[in-house]
């Protein structure tokens, strides 16, 4: 499903009061009191130019106020609507957001004003490159024109003392997309600060749960604290493949710009406070500002948008908890309560991959293969630079074990060797040249069976040719990329069976494909207490099967006629009997999409 959105911040008595009848805050429910600022009858403005003018930087903050003066009297009227209600409201703010809202277009007089004030920035820096203002609000003003590639080249200029020309840089290579830089120079930059701005900096009790917030903060600052922030930050990327980290970097971006935006003003112009901190570290800063409706003899609201499509920034904490428990509707983009978003830019598209997974005994280790298919993904079947990684982890702490394809097909197969056990899965295809990403991420473990002598690896699914597949790499490359076949092509199920006595010992074999019923309002997954009912005629095949001579380890494949089922969902489920223990089994999801 395609996601377009934008971020909207209505700010209520931001010139003014607000207009009162249109514009006060209503407290959602469990929301926190209305604490807007007392009734004014003027427009409050800027802070007036005092001071000695004359000097670089007393010119500079001049021009800079001008600028945002200007701005605010040549504002354009917000193309979305006010809500009934907010979504959140933060103290003196309300913020709700809307996929469908259009963003406000800045008037080119405004434009134009910009590009006046940073050539005046660029100027007073030449003259005053250690001057800490200058150079910070220069770099400001070149992101928000969105000029990267020049912030960076007036980050490297900067001659100020201590970390703040190292966080510029920085700053600015997130914002061209070099995360993997940014990433390592807000490393640098936190080495160089004071224990107690460090762990100021570093904070994220603001995006976490309850849940995870009570187990946060009975860490104290240092070393334990930080391993814990790393792994919330590793778990939280949009995409394990890519180099670097920018879900870490955006955050110290957005710290950076707290910063930029205490030392001057902007737009919001009651000053910075703590709640407009609050909105910019939860969901990022303004890019656009429009003039609120409602307009009346007390003022007007000014609205902000945000980089959009923004999905949850950091995971719920029964995810963080143990993430290889997590289901793929826990990495829902939406999923509540959303207490912090972040908009990647290299993914303004987030879709479900086509794709399926499964794992296979290789001693003490996992071996995990995925088909995947983005063909009919328009945007990435047309890229040219298209991108595959297929990660797991472990719960407690990422040691990910990674596959990646560059350049990846369309339609490909991978695999990745991880623990035999619980891990967190995480298949991936983007593009650079796309702002679309196929994901596909959940937990996965193999078959139950405890205290057992034979085990059963998982499904894999594949197209039957001449001649069945005696291993799981021959099955491989046979394996559909989908979950979703029709009933007039017959199906190929592919498994291991381990610890069979290498002299050979006989075991009933029975496949069984029956509809998934649904539970509960919902479809539960596999693996969840799944209660299947067998139809009156279900697809089955029954067999008195020899294993493997000479070895261990038992490949089978099987072929099903499934041409009498119908549209719909099913569970292809194996059981093995063998003597001296309970009956395997081992099931995956298929959904039969026609004729």
């Amino acid at each position: 499903m395609r996601l377009a959105s934008a971020l909207l911040i209505a700010a209520a008595f931001i010139a003014t009061a607000g207009p009162a009848n249109a514009q006060r805050r209503g407290n959602p429910p469990g929301g926190v009191p209305d604490r807007a600022p007392p009734m004014r009858t003027e427009p409050a403005p800027l802070p007036e130019i005092t001071g000695d003018t004359a000097s670089p930087e007393g010119a500079a903050r001049a021009a800079q106020i001008r600028f945002e003066q200007y701005r605010r009297a040549h504002l354009p009227s917000s193309r979305s609507g006010r809500p009934g209600t907010c979504d959140e409201q933060v103290g003196r703010f309300c913020y709700w957001y809307d996929e469908r809202a259009p963003k406000a277009v800045e008037l080119p007089v405004v434009t134009k004003a910009r590009t006046t004030l940073v050539q005046k920035l660029d100027s007073l820096a030449r003259v005053v490159p250690a001057n800490r203002w200058i150079a910070g609000q220069r770099v400001r003003y070149l992101v928000e024109s969105e000029r990267y590639d020049d912030a960076l080249a007036a980050a490297q200029q900067c001659e100020a003392d201590g970390w703040w020309c190292g966080a510029l840089a920085a700053f600015s290579q997130h914002m061209l997309r070099n995360y993997t830089a940014a990433d390592s120079g807000f490393r640098v930059v936190q080495s160089q600060m004071a224990a107690r701005e460090r762990c100021t900096w570093r904070d994220i009790s603001m995006l976490i749960d309850d849940d995870s917030r009570q187990e946060y903060r009975r860490l104290p600052c240092g070393a334990e604290r930080e391993a814990w922030e790393d792994r919330v930050w590793w778990f939280a990327r949009t995409l394990y493949g890519m180099r670097g980290n920018d879900s870490r970097s955006e955050w110290n971006a957005r710290q950076l710009m707290v910063r930029l935006y205490q030392d001057a003003p902007s737009g919001l112009q009651f000053g910075f406070d703590d709640d407009e901190r609050e909105l910019l570290l939860r969901f990022g800063w303004p890019r656009t500002w429009a003039r609120g409706p409602g307009e009346g003899r007390d003022g007007f609201s000014v609205v902000t948008d945000e980089a959009s499509p923004a999905y949850r920034y950091l995971p719920a904490g029964n995810v963080l908890g143990n993430p290889s428990l997590s289901d793929s509707s826990h990495w829902r983009l939406h999923r509540p309560p959303v207490i912090g978003r972040y908009a990647p830019p290299y993914a303004r598209t987030l879709v479900a991959l086509e794709h399926q997974q499964a794992m296979f005994r290789r001693g003490d280790s996992a071996l995990l293969v995925m088909a995947y298919d983005v063909s009919q993904v328009r945007e990435l079947a047309a890229a040219a630079h298209r991108r595959a990684a297929m990660v797991v982890a472990q719960g407690e702490q990422p040691s990910p074990r990674m596959s990646t394809s560059n350049p990846a097909p369309a339609t490909g197969t991978m695999s990745v060797t991880g623990v035999w056990g619980p891990l967190l899965f995480s298949g991936e295809v983007w593009a650079p040249d796309s702002s679309i990403v196929a994901r596909a991420r959940y937990g996965v473990h193999p078959p139950y069976a405890v205290d057992t002598r034979v085990t059963v690896s998982d499904l894999l699914f594949f197209k039957p040719s001449t001649t069945p597949p005696n291993t799981v790499e021959e099955a491989l490359a046979l394996a559909l990329p989908t979950e979703r076949v029709r009933s007039s092509a017959p199906l190929g199920v592919y498994w291991e069976t381990y610890g069979t006595n290498p002299a050979g010992e006989m075991v009933k074999l029975t496949v069984t494909v029956v509809r998934e019923v649904e539970e509960g309002g919902f479809l539960r997954r596999k693996n969840q207490n799944l209660r299947l009912v067998r139809e009156a005629t279900p697809v089955s095949v029954s067999v008195q099967d020899m294993t493997v001579r000479g070895r261990s380890v038992s490949p089978r494949a099987v072929t099903l006629d499934i041409s009498t089922l119908k549209k719909g969902a099913y569970i292809v489920q194996l059981e093995i009997q063998v003597d001296g223990q309970y009956p395997l089994r081992a099931d995956h999801r298929i959904e039969i999409i026609d004729k």
